[in-house]
C-alpha cells in the first residue's frame, strides 16, 4: 500500500486542531479533529491520537476480523477513558473532546470505525462511495428530509464524541479492499464545502494521492472553508504501475505536504516532518 497526509490550518483559524497519524508497517491510519476552547482541542486530539495508536500497536496481528473489531472498539473506549479523565483533571480542559476516524488494513479486509462527523470514502474503479454516516445533528435531519429547516447554530453541532462523556460509543464496520482501492480519511473542514462530486472528480484527475491531496484542499479553500482541513490517503497496490485511475490532469496549485509514516500534529501546510 501507499499512503500520503495532508493538514492545512485553513484561512481564517489560529491553530490547528486536526491531528493525523499513519503508520503503514501496522496497517493503522486515524484522522482526529479536536475541539475545546483555547489549545483544548488540540490537545484532545493529540492525546485521543497517541493512546489509540500505542493500543492498536499491542494488539496481535494474526486476528480475524470480528476480533479485530472487538479490540478496535476497547481500544477507541480506552482513549475516549483517557481523554476524559485528562478533560475532568484540569479546568483549562473541561468539555474538550475530539471527533475520530480510523481504519486497520488487514490482509483481506478493512477494519473502519468513526465517532462524530470526520469521515471515510473509498474509491474504486472511478466510483466515490461513503462508508461512514456523520455523528452531527445535520446528519440526523437530513434522515427526516428536513435540510432546509436545520437551525443554523445547530447544524455543525456533533452528537458523538471522544472525550466529552464516559462513553464514546464507536461505529465500527468492515469492507473488503481489492488492488486499486483507494481509502479516503477527511475532516469535516473540508467535507461541509465540498460536494461528493467534487471529491471524485478532483481524486480521478489526480495523477497520484499528493496531488489529489492538495488540490482537494486548494479547492475547499476556495470554496470558503473556515476550518482545518485534513485529508489522509490509502491506496492498495495495482499489479501494475498506474496510479490514481483519472487520465485527466488539472494542475491548479495546492498546499506543501507532510510524510505519511508520522504523527501530523499542529502544522501549518508550509512546514513539513
Amino acid at each position: 500500500m501507499k499512503a500520503f497526509g495532508l493538514s492545512d490550518i485553513g484561512v481564517t483559524r489560529l491553530n490547528n486542531e486536526d491531528v493525523w497519524v499513519a503508520c503503514p508497517e501496522i496497517g493503522f491510519f486515524a484522522i482526529a479533529d479536536g475541539m475545546g476552547g483555547h489549545n483544548a482541542g488540540e490537545v484532545a486530539a493529540k492525546e485521543a491520537i497517541e493512546h489509540l495508536l500505542n493500543s492498536v500497536k499491542n494488539i496481535k496481528n494474526n486476528r480475524g476480523p470480528l476480533e479485530w473489531m472487538i479490540q478496535l472498539r476497547h481500544a477507541i473506549e480506552q482513549a475516549n477513558q483517557w481523554v476524559y479523565r485528562l478533560g475532568k483533571s484540569d479546568e483549562g480542559l473541561n468539555g474538550m473532546g475530539t471527533t475520530l476516524c480510523c481504519l486497520i488494513w488487514a490482509e483481506e479486509t478493512i477494519i473502519y470505525a468513526h465517532v462524530g462527523d470526520s469521515r471515510i470514502y473509498r474509491l474504486r474503479d472511478t466510483q466515490l462511495e461513503l462508508l461512514t454516516q456523520d455523528h452531527s445533528l445535520f446528519a440526523k435531519w437530513l434522515k427526516i428530509g428536513k435540510e432546509s429547516q436545520t437551525p443554523y447554530p445547530y447544524k455543525n453541532v456533533i452528537t458523538r464524541a471522544v472525550g466529552t462523556t464516559s462513553t464514546a460509543n464507536p461505529e465500527i464496520a468492515i469492507c473488503t479492499h481489492e488492488p486499486g482501492d483507494l481509502f479516503f480519511l477527511c475532516t469535516d473542514g473540508l467535507s461541509d464545502v465540498l460536494t461528493f462530486e467534487d471529491i471524485e472528480k478532483i481524486i480521478n484527475r489526480s495523477p497520484d494521492l499528493e496531488t489529489a491531496s492538495k488540490r482537494l484542499i486548494q479547492k475547499a479553500k476556495i470554496k470558503g472553508s473556515s476550518d482545518n482541513i485534513t485529508i489522509l490517503m490509502i491506496q492498495s497496490e495495482k499489479n501494475s504501475a498506474e496510479n490514481l485511475p483519472g487520465q485527466q490532469r488539472d494542475d491548479s496549485p495546492g498546499s506543501q505536504g507532510i510524510q505519511s509514516d508520522v504523527i501530523g500534529f499542529e502544522r501549518p501546510a508550509s512546514e513539513s516532518v
